[in-house]
């Protein structure tokens, strides 16, 4: 329960105690004129009018590209030195409770048959500080996928907008409780500030989960023509795995010279061309219908049986940048039927 009043006129201050201490305070900010979030240092900065940002705030814990080693080749032979991770303390401010939701998905790869210490040190090293939504638009359908704003799950702090512009302050984890405690002087007693109204998005109810993975474990329905006949204008762009918060695919490559460099790990995406193309110049993913019929698949069905956490969000980003404006749920309905 929020017992805790964050004033808008306060933010100033939290900014400046984390910044000041050496840390990262990522926000909501208007930047050629769409809002993404990025590091800020002043409470102006912070916008309030937003549904979702364009970008998601997973590229603070996993970052688009970093170096994980340097390479030297000399006489002696090759000199490989791995780099570790040493990420600053970092707050994300203004996440939606939906995509707050995907650090478990994210948690769950990077520690499954391997502990990725540049995500979860980052992970660790990082406050999420949830603002709950008071408005959605129609490409919000958190709540057809067992979601809504009111999901705490992945909040480190639960934020409600009041009717003055304040925040009311749950903390819901530990690291949220130290947090608020650590920045008490800001945090300061509700008071009886009344919150705004939730905007709870309808479910869609030509939509049933259960039947989609029923038929996505089906090896029969994997020819099934609904693919190439729903995804066709599918471009291969990749902007719907960039912006997604539980995409995760990623390569490791090596750039610079044949005599030094770095080894870097950059975001990859399961959309392109190249992604399953064999050194042989077999691609068994050949058609883009069969690669989006592999997110598909990753979403709903590898990646719930898989780690039993939620591959979609509901967020709706990958259907605001889509340019060809393929809908997620479009074929979530098809797959609903029968």
């Amino acid at each position: 329960m929020a017992d805790k009043l964050l004033k808008r006129e306060d933010l100033e201050k939290l900014i400046g105690s984390v910044v000041g201490g050496g840390g990262v305070f990522v926000g909501p900010t208007v930047d050629a004129r769409q809002v993404v979030f990025k590091p800020v240092s002043k409470a102006e900065d912070v916008t309030a009018e937003y549904i979702v940002a364009r970008n998601s705030y997973k590229e603070y814990l996993f970052p688009q590209t970093e170096v994980i080693a340097d390479y030297r080749i000399g006489k002696e032979g090759v000199d490989l030195k791995g780099r570790d991770a040493a990420p600053a303390e970092t707050v994300i401010f203004g996440a939606r409770p939906c995509e707050a939701s995907s650090l478990s998905a994210l948690r769950a790869v990077f520690t499954w048959d391997f502990v990725d210490e540049f995500y979860t040190k980052r992970e660790d090293k990082t406050t999420v500080i949830t603002v709950a939504c008071t408005k959605a638009d129609a490409e919000c359908f958190c709540t057809t996928v067992g979601l809504s704003p009111e999901t705490k799950t992945g909040s480190d702090v639960y934020l409600l907008e009041t009717e003055s512009g304040d925040y009311l302050a749950e903390a819901v984890t530990e690291k949220g409780k130290a947090f608020i405690e650590k920045h008490s002087s800001v945090f300061g007693a509700a008071k009886g500030a009344k919150a705004k109204k939730l905007f709870i998005p309808e479910k869609i109810q030509g939509i049933d989960l259960g039947r989609v993975a029923a038929k996505l474990a089906d090896k029969e329905h994997y020819s099934d023509p609904v693919w190439p006949e729903l995804t066709r204008k599918c471009i291969g762009c990749g902007a719907c795995t960039f912006v997604c918060p539980t995409c995760h695919c990623f390569d490791i490559t090596d750039e610079g010279t044949a005599y030094e460099g770095e080894r870097r790990k950059n975001w990859d995406a399961c959309q392109f061309d190249s992604f399953t193309l064999h050194a042989s110049g077999h691609n068994p993913r050949d058609f883009q219908y069969k690669r989006w019929r592999n997110r598909f698949n990753c979403k709903f069905n590898f990646y719930p049986n898989k780690f039993s956490s939620k591959g979609c969000v509901g967020c709706g980003r990958c259907i605001r940048v889509c340019p060809v404006r393929l809908d997620i749920t479009e074929v979530m309905e098809e797959l609903s039927k029968g």
